[in-house]
């Protein structure tokens, strides 16, 4: 009995952890979803793996938000080092049917097609202007640490 309760409770554990996190994460299309994590407007829901592949320490906001009138929304960049560059790379170079999301303190804040990727070492994130999502997506995301 107290061993299935400590079982239980370092899953419970090991999946909290997972959702605090913030990195980038492979989707997991695999059938069993271990680990299910909500959009930031918490209107979709996607299955990731445990650990993210390019760590949030591997990347970081750079300068501001900042409005793209011609396309009427709002960006930010976030700047990789070298190693997350280089998974990020790798990623798209030779596992392009690879689904990744951006997960922001637990939530997703973005996907991408590792097809349709181009990797740069600054890449831009985006939302609806005005809108609270990509306001705290960015929030977050500067004061991570």
């Amino acid at each position: 009995m107290k061993v299935s309760l400590i079982v239980s409770c370092v899953i419970l554990l090991s999946t909290l952890c997972a959702f605090a996190q913030t990195g980038f994460f492979f989707v997991d299309n695999k059938g069993h979803c271990s680990i299910a994590v909500k959009s930031v407007n918490n209107q979709d829901e996607y299955c990731i793996t445990e650990e993210p592949i390019i760590k949030g320490s591997e990347f970081k906001t750079e300068g501001n938000l900042q409005y793209d009138l011609t396309q009427q929304n709002q960006f930010f960049n976030i700047r990789f080092t070298k190693n997350g560059f280089e998974t990020l790379k790798l990623i798209c170079e030779h596992m392009p049917e690879k689904g990744l999301v951006l997960v922001v303190n637990g939530k997703v804040a973005g996907t991408y097609d590792g097809k349709n990727l181009k990797p740069t070492l600054v890449m831009p994130v985006s939302g609806k202007a005005n809108s609270k999502e990509i306001t705290w997506v960015f929030e977050n995301l500067k004061n991570h640490k």
